[in-house]
C-alpha cells in the first residue's frame, strides 16, 4: 500500500505536462531477476522430471517448463481440460517487496494430443500485478491480486477478456514487513461460494468496494469465502501463520494447510487456531484449536530453523508446507484414495496424511512421503488433479524462497504430471470433490447450486442415516445466515429468525449421536441470534461422552462469547448443564473477569458448581485463576467458602490459598511483576499485570516497562506506561523500538511521540540523523498539523525542515474539494472508464511519477502512496502546497544572462544544477548560476482538473485509486 504521508501526492504528481509513452499490454516486458549470492541455476527441466523420486509405478514427465511458464504461483483447470497458469513476476526480496516494473499474467496450456506434455499456449492477460491466485467460472477468470480480488469477464470463452478488470473485493492488505502473507487460493466449493486464504501478518477488513470501514469483515490469518450472487464475504476461521493450499474430502469436509510450524487443519466456521504469532484479535478467546495432525515434520525440540538441510528426512523433511490435494479418483492403486499430500517446501517432496475420524472431526497421520525431488530449486507450490486422473505439480523453481536468500530468480518455471500405468483418456474429473458423482451428497449439492433444494427438502433429512446428508442439510439450511466474523456481528447483519430451522436444530443438539453433528451445531452458533444461544449450548453441552473434546468445548464458547455481554447471567445456567469441563473454565474466566461490576455472576456459578462434575469445578477454580492474574486486589465471592469446601478441590488447595490471599490482603507487587515478564504466560494476562504495575507506580517501573518494549502486544501498554515519564529518552528508544510494535499499534506509538513536546522533538531529530526506525511517510498532515498545535517555534521549524511545509488550504479550494468528494461516490467511480484514466495519466504525471514501473521518477513513485484514500487525493492534487514535502518545494533560479527558471532540482554537483520545469529537464552550469532560492511552493502546478471534463476528472481519479494497471484505451478498444 501506498505511503501515509500527505506530501506524497504533492508528491502525487509534481504533475507535469507531457506524458511518458507507457509500454503496450501487449509488449510484455522483459523478466529480470535481482543478483544472487552465487551463480545458480536450476537442473535442465527434463532432468529434474526425471529425478523425481517416486513409488514403484509412478513416473513424473514435463509438462510445461521455461520459456513458456516461469515463476509459476497457482493453477486450475477449465471445462475443456486446459490447465491455467497465474504467474508471478512482481513478488521481489525484502529490501523491494514487490517490483512493480514488472507484471504478472495468466497462460493457458492444452494438451491436444495426449502425450503428457502442453504442445498449445495462450496469454490471457499480463496486465495485472501482485498476482497470486487464478480460478475460473460463473462467465469469467477470477484472479487474486491483493488487496484485490478480480474478475475479468469472458462470457462467450474465447480466451479473450471482454472488459478491463472488475473489483469485487477489497481490503485484502499486504504487510509492509511480513509481505509474504498476502491472500491467495481461489477455489469453488462445493456449496457454490469461492473460497480463499489468507496470511495472519496481513490483517485485512474485506468487503465490496465502497464498504465503511465499520461493516467491512475483519481477518487475521484464515479461510474466507466469497458469494459472487449475493456479494457477500465471509471469514470463516481466524488463525495459523500462512495458509497456502486447501481442498474437501469426498464427503464436502474442508482442510487445509498452514505453511509453518503446525501444518493440518480441518475448518469448523467461527474458530480461531493456534500457530499464529501474537493473540487473537477477540480477548475472549482464552484458549485457540490445535492442528489435527498428531505428528510435526520437524524436530520440535529445537528450532524449525534446525531441521533443514536433510536433518529432517525420516521425520517429513521440514516446517514449511505449500499446496494441498486430497486425492478421490480412481487413475492411481486405491491404497492412495482419500490421502492428502502437500508439498513440503526445504524437504523438496511431498507429505502424506492419512485422515481418520475422531469423537468430532479428525486427525492426521503421518504416512511415507509420496515424491522427493532432487533439483536444488525445486519450490512446488502446488498440486493438482488433471483431467486424467493423474496429478500436476506447479514448481516455482528459485532457491531464494522461504527463509534463503539467494536473490530472486525469475527466469525458470516447471510443471511436472506425476502419472500411473499408461496414459489414460481424459475425462471431467470433480472439483473441488466427487460432486459429479451418482451418491445422495452429490446430488444434493448438485441441486442446491442449482437452486432446486427448497428448505423443506432440507428439514427433511434430520433423519438421515448418513452423517453426513445430515451435516450438509444444517450447512446449507443456514447458508444464507451470516457469520458474525467471530468478533462479534456487524452493524449491517440482520440475523434470520427461522423457527423450524431453531426447532431442528435444538433437536439435533439434544438428540444427535454424531460428533460432526454436534460439530456443525456449535458452529453454527455463530450465524444465530445470540438470544438463542445459550438454548442451544445448553443441549449440546449435556452429551457426556464428548467430555473430553476439546473442539467442541472450544466452539461452544467461541459462539457464546457474544452472550457473555449479552445475557452474562444464561452463561451460569449453560455451566449448570455441562458435562464439558473445559467449557466450565472458559464461563468462570469470562465472568471472574467481570465480577467488579457484577459480582453476583460469580457467586451464583460458584453456587451452581455444587451440581457440576468434579472436573468442571476443578475447571471453574482454574478459570477463576487465569482471569485474575496480574491482579492485585478481588472482593471475595459470597460463596467463596462454601464452594471451596468441595471435596474435589481437595487437590487444588495451593490455588484455593492463592486466589484467597487476593480476595485478602491482596497479591504482592512482586509477584505480578514476575507474571508482566513471564514469557510462558499468555500476553493479554501479561498485559492486566502490567496495566496493574503502572496504577500501583512501584520504583523500579521504568526499566521493567523498558525491557518489554520487544514483546509484541505487551509493548503497547509498556509505551503507554512509558508515556507518563516526560523524559526525551523515553521518545528516543520508542522510535528506536518502532518496528517492533504490531502494525495496528504504531499509530498508537507515533501518538504519544506527540503528546510531548520533548518528545516531538526528539521524534523530529530521529528523522535529522536516521536513527530511529519510523519513516516518514508514517507521518501524515494530522500528525504535522498536532506538531504545529504545540505553538513552539522551534518545532515548527524543525518540522519544516525534515518533513515539509504544512499551511491551510484556501477557503475556494475546500469549498472545491468539498464538491468533489461529495461527487465522487464509490458508485460514480465504479462507471469510470481506467483505461482513459490511465491516458490521461500518461499526458499529464508521466513525465514527473512512475505508476506500475511505468513513467519518470522525477517526483516520488506513486505505486506506494494513499491512493485508495479520496481525501488524500483530493488535498493533493487541488492544493499541492498545502502540505510541502521538503524533497519536492519549487525553487528559483536567477541566471546571469538574466533568465528566471523554476521548478525541481533534481540533483546538484559542484558543476552543475539539473533543474526539472514544468516541460523539460535543464542542466544548468553553476557558475552561470547568480543566485537560487527555494521557495515553500509545491513543484507540482495547481489547476491539474481545471481542464478536465467531469468524465475524465471521474476516470482520473478511479485511475489512481485502482489497485493495479489497466490496458491502454487503444487496447481496451480491441477487446470484444
Amino acid at each position: 500500500m501506498m505511503a501515509s504521508r500527505s506530501i506524497g501526492l504533492t508528491s502525487l504528481l509534481v504533475l507535469c505536462l507531457l506524458g511518458a509513452q507507457l509500454a503496450r499490454g501487449d509488449d510484455f516486458p522483459a523478466v529480470r531477476s535481482s543478483p544472487s549470492e552465487a551463480n545458480l541455476k536450476p537442473m535442465e527441466a527434463e532432468e529434474a522430471a526425471s529425478k523425481i523420486k517416486l513409488p514403484e509405478g509412478f513416473r513424473a514427465t514435463l509438462f510445461a517448463a521455461e520459456p513458456d511458464v516461469q515463476n509459476p504461483i497457482a493453477m486450475a483447470w477449465d471445462k475443456r481440460h486446459r490447465l491455467w497458469i497465474a504467474e508471478n513476476y512482481t513478488y521481489s526480496d525484502r529490501s523491494q517487496r514487490f517490483d512493480l516494473s514488472h507484471r504478472d499474467r495468466v497462460l493457458i496450456f492444452e494438451d491436444t494430443d495426449n502425450d503428457g506434455r502442453a504442445d498449445s499456449r495462450k496469454v490471457f492477460t499480463d496486465q495485472v500485478q501482485m498476482l497470486t491466485s487464478v480460478e475460473l467460472g460463473r462467465g469469467g477468470v477470477w484472479l487474486m491480486c491483493p488487496p484485490q480480488l478480480l474478475f475479468i469477464p469472458d462470457a462467450d470463452g474465447d480466451d479473450q477478456p471482454d472488459g478491463p478488470p472488475q473489483v469485487m473485493l477489497d481490503g485484502f492488505d499486504v504487510a509492509q514487513d511480513n509481505y509474504h502473507n498476502f491472500a491467495n487460493g481461489l477455489r469453488w466449493g462445493p456449496d457454490g461460494w469461492l473460497y480463499g486464504r489468507c496470511g495472519h501478518s496481513c490483517l485485512g477488513k474485506l468487503g465490496i468496494p465502497g464498504t465503511p470501514a465499520e461493516n467491512r469483515v475483519p481477518i487475521d490469518g484464515g479461510i474466507w469465502r466469497y458469494h459472487p450472487d449475493r456479494k457477500v464475504v465471509e471469514v470463516l476461521c481466524h488463525g495459523t501463520v500462512n495458509p497456502w493450499g486447501h481442498d474437501w474430502d469426498k464427503n464436502g469436509e474442508l482442510f487445509f494447510i498452514n505453511t509453518v510450524i503446525g501444518h493440518l487443519w480441518h475448518v469448523s466456521p467461527g474458530s480461531h487456531y493456534k500457530e499464529s504469532f501474537g493473540e487473537s484479535m477477540n480477548p475472549h478467546v482464552y484458549e485457540r484449536m490445535d492442528m489435527i495432525a498428531d505428528h510435526y515434520h520437524f524436530d520440535t525440540r529445537g528450532s524449525w530453523t534446525d531441521s533443514r538441510d536433510g536433518k529432517a528426512n525420516d521425520l517429513g523433511g521440514g516446517h514449511a508446507h505449500i499446496g494441498m490435494l486430497i486425492y478421490g479418483h480412481d487413475a492411481w492403486p486405491a491404497s492412495y484414495r482419500d490421502k492428502l499430500m502437500t508439498i513440503n517446501m526445504h524437504g523438496q517432496r511431498a507429505n502424506v496424511e492419512r485422515l481418520e475420524r475422531t469423537l468430532s472431526g479428525y486427525v492426521g497421520k503421518h504416512e511415507p512421503d509420496f515424491f522427493v525431488a532432487a533439483d536444488p530449486f525445486f519450490r512446488g507450490l502446488d498440486l493438482s488433479v488433471g483431467p486424467d486422473g493423474n496429478v500436476f505439480v506447479i514448481d516455482w523453481s528459485d532457491t531464494g524462497e522461504c527463509h534463503d536468500h539467494t536473490g530472486v530468480h525469475r527466469e525458470s518455471g516447471r510443471i511436472f504430471k506425476i502419472s500411473y500405468g499408461a496414459e489414460r483418456e481424459r475425462q471431467v474429473v470433480p472439483k473441488p470433490f466427487c460432486i459429479a458423482g451418482d451418491g445422495k451428497l452429490a446430488e444434493l449439492l448438485r441441486d442446491y447450486q442449482a437452486e432446486k433444494t427448497t428448505p423443506e427438502k432440507l428439514l427433511a433429512l434430520e433423519h438421515d442415516p448418513d452423517e453426513h446428508m445430515r451435516v450438509w442439510a444444517i450447512r446449507l439450511l443456514t447458508d444464507f445466515w451470516p457469520l458474525d466474523t467471530i468478533v462479534g456481528p456487524q452493524p449491517s447483519a440482520k440475523y434470520p429468525d427461522d423457527p423450524a430451522v431453531l426447532a431442528m436444530l435444538l433437536r439435533r443438539a439434544e438428540h444427535d449421536e454424531s460428533g460432526l453433528v454436534l460439530r456443525v451445531i456449535a458452529s453454527t452458533m455463530q450465524r444465530l441470534p445470540t438470544r438463542h444461544r445459550a438454548a442451544v449450548a445448553e443441549r449440546l453441552v449435556a452429551h457426556e461422552q464428548y467430555a473430553g473434546d476439546v473442539d467442541l468445548a472450544l466452539l461452544v464458547w467461541y459462539g457464546l462469547i457474544p452472550v457473555a455481554s449479552d445475557d452474562p447471567q444464561s452463561l451460569v445456567a449453560v455451566a449448570r448443564q455441562s458435562r464439558w469441563p473445559l467449557l466450565a473454565r472458559s464461563i468462570a474466566r469470562n465472568l471472574m473477569s467481570q465480577s467488579a461490576a457484577r459480582p453476583e455472576l460469580m457467586d451464583a456459578l460458584l453456587t451452581s458448581a455444587e451440581k457440576m462434575p468434579a472436573a468442571s469445578q476443578a475447571q471453574i477454580l482454574l478459570g477463576m485463576e487465569e482471569a485474575t492474574r496480574g491482579w492485585r486486589k478481588a472482593k471475595q465471592p459470597e460463596s467463596w467458602e462454601r464452594f471451596t469446601s468441595l471435596p474435589a478441590l481437595a487437590e487444588s488447595a495451593d490455588r484455593v490459598r492463592e486466589l484467597s490471599t487476593l480476595f485478602g490482603d491482596g497479591r504482592a507487587l512482586a509477584e505480578i511483576r514476575e507474571i508482566a515478564k513471564n514469557g510462558k504466560i499468555d500476553l493479554q494476562t501479561r498485559v492486566k499485570a502490567v496495566e496493574t504495575l503502572i496504577e500501583a507506580n512501584p520504583d523500579d517501573l521504568r526499566p521493567l516497562l523498558e525491557s518489554l518494549l520487544d514483546t509484541r502486544v505487551l509493548n503497547r501498554a509498556a509505551a503507554r506506561g512509558l508515556s507518563t515519564y516526560d523524559d526525551p529518552a523515553i521518545a528516543t528508544l520508542l522510535a528506536r523500538k518502532y518496528k517492533r510494535f504490531q502494525a495496528e499499534d504504531r499509530a498508537v506509538v507515533i501518538e504519544i511521540l506527540l503528546s510531548r513536546a520533548s518528545f516531538a522533538e526528539s521524534l523530529l531529530d530521529s528523522f535529522a540523523d536516521g536513527k530511529g526506525q519510523i519513516p516518514l511517510t508514517d507521518i501524515t498532515a494530522s500528525h504535522a498539523r498536532q506538531i504545529v498545535s504545540l505553538q513552539q517555534e522551534s518545532l515548527t521549524k524543525k518540522l519544516t525542515e525534515v518533513w515539509g511545509e504544512l499551511r491551510d488550504s484556501s477557503a475556494e479550494k475546500l469549498a472545491l474539494k468539498a464538491a468533489l468528494r461529495e461527487r465522487l461516490t464509490s458508485e460514480h467511480l465504479q462507471q469510470a472508464k481506467l483505461a482513459e484514466g490511465r491516458t490521461i495519466f500518461s499526458k499529464t504525471c508521466a513525465q514527473c511519477h512512475q505508476l506500475y514501473g511505468e513513467g519518470k521518477k522525477v517526483g516520488p513513485d506513486l505505486t506506494g502512496s494513499q491512493r485508495q484514500n479520496l481525501d488524500y487525493l483530493l488535498e493533493n492534487i487541488l492544493d499541492p502546497s498545502a502540505v510541502v514535502g521538503k524533497d519536492y518545494r519549487m525553487t528559483m533560479v536567477q541566471m546571469t544572462d538574466g533568465r528566471v527558471l523554476s521548478g525541481l532540482v533534481v540533483s546538484k554537483s559542484p558543476e552543475q544544477v539539473v533543474l526539472h520545469t514544468a516541460s523539460e529537464e535543464l542542466s544548468l552550469p553553476v557558475d552561470e548560476i547568480e543566485q537560487s532560492r527555494e521557495t515553500n511552493l509545491s513543484a507540482m502546478p495547481d489547476g491539474l482538473l481545471q481542464n478536465l471534463s467531469e468524465a475524465q476528472v471521474r476516470d482520473l481519479i478511479a485511475y489512481l485509486m485502482h489497485s493495479s494497471q489497466v490496458p491502454l484505451a487503444r487496447d481496451a478498444e480491441r477487446e470484444p
